[in-house]
């Protein structure tokens, strides 16, 4: 258990989640008034939640919907240290914990930010499990169910997470991003522990889909009348996140962007685009299709 993670904790059990996380007004007086209606079934309050609050706009990159094989197949083993091995057994259960807390605060308030994102938690924790699979180390995770944890701080965890997430739209969307400042926290602290490019690939990839998430959250918490004051990162770093567009497409070991568009031309051809990395625009790449005939665009940016 990490010390970000056992931080964490602490906050949970000292009700102090939302201390550094103001609220400039929450829900509208309204609003409030509509919290309080319509009490009856999950089912019905999900449907009346939907068209309570500020509608939620993001839409999850392809690319942070990791495919473990495609991205990390390739890539040739190495010896692991033990440090390594104790990072991929914690980032399971992390993933894990983002996935399942996601998943029930849906549940609750049929907010689709949550179900957007939790579909990219289980491709993250996926990813691990494909690394711990490849390296023969045992998978701390006995049970797909949500809520269930081998390791008993995670599942305290978990239940304060809901806990707090469930009482406002507001408390969940500051959940929401506590867990991804938390997680690039860990995946930060981790990168420098290894030199595997395998392992590297998979964080880099992780780390930029928690960016991502961390914006989205942060967004929509400001739409619905919150702010985030970040518990686990630095301000700096928080800041300069907040500052970039949503990133696309998959990074390297460096965290340097490349990837390869399908072709949409006659003959089915295969486009390109690398970047550098820097470059936060939607671009186009071309490249000749089937049998040197058609031209096929691949859609690719960041």
């Amino acid at each position: 258990m990490t010390k970000t993670i056992a931080s964490l904790a602490v906050l949970l059990i000292a009700g102090g989640l939302l201390a550094g996380c103001e609220r400039s007004g929450q829900l509208s007086q309204s609003g409030q008034q509509q919290l309080q209606a319509g009490q009856n079934n999950d089912t019905g309050m999900r449907n009346r939640n939907r068209n309570r609050f500020v509608k939620s706009d993001y839409v999850v990159d392809d690319s942070d919907n990791v495919k473990a094989r495609t991205l990390l197949d390739s890539i040739e083993k190495a010896d692991l240290s033990k440090a390594e091995r104790d990072g991929l057994v914690q980032m399971r259960e992390e993933e894990k914990l983002a996935h399942d807390v996601y998943t029930t605060l849906y549940k609750k308030w049929g907010y689709n930010i949550f179900n957007n994102i939790s579909k990219s938690e289980q491709t993250h924790t996926d990813t691990i499990k494909f690394l711990l699979e490849r390296y023969g180390i045992d998978d701390p995770v006995k049970s797909t169910e949500v809520g269930k944890f081998t390791n008993p701080k995670m599942k305290e965890l978990y239940d304060s997470l809901v806990a707090k997430g469930e009482k406002s739209l507001v408390d969940a969307l500051v959940v929401g991003a506590t867990i991804e400042d938390l997680d690039i926290k860990d995946l930060e602290d981790l990168l420098p522990k290894t030199d595997n490019e395998d392992i590297r690939t998979a964080y880099q990839n992780l780390n930029k889909g928690s960016r991502n998430h961390l914006r989205a959250f942060v967004r929509n918490l400001k739409r619905n009348g919150g702010n985030y004051t970040p518990q686990f990162i630095s301000q700096e770093r928080f800041d300069e996140i907040l500052a970039g567009e949503q990133e696309r497409g998959p990074v390297d070991s460096q965290g340097k962007q490349s990837g390869l568009g399908q072709g949409n031309g006659g003959k089915n051809g295969q486009g390109n685009y690398r970047g550098n990395g820097q470059d936060y625009g939607h671009r186009q790449g071309y490249g000749r299709g089937g049998q040197g005939n058609g031209q096929g665009g691949g859609r690719y940016g960041r």
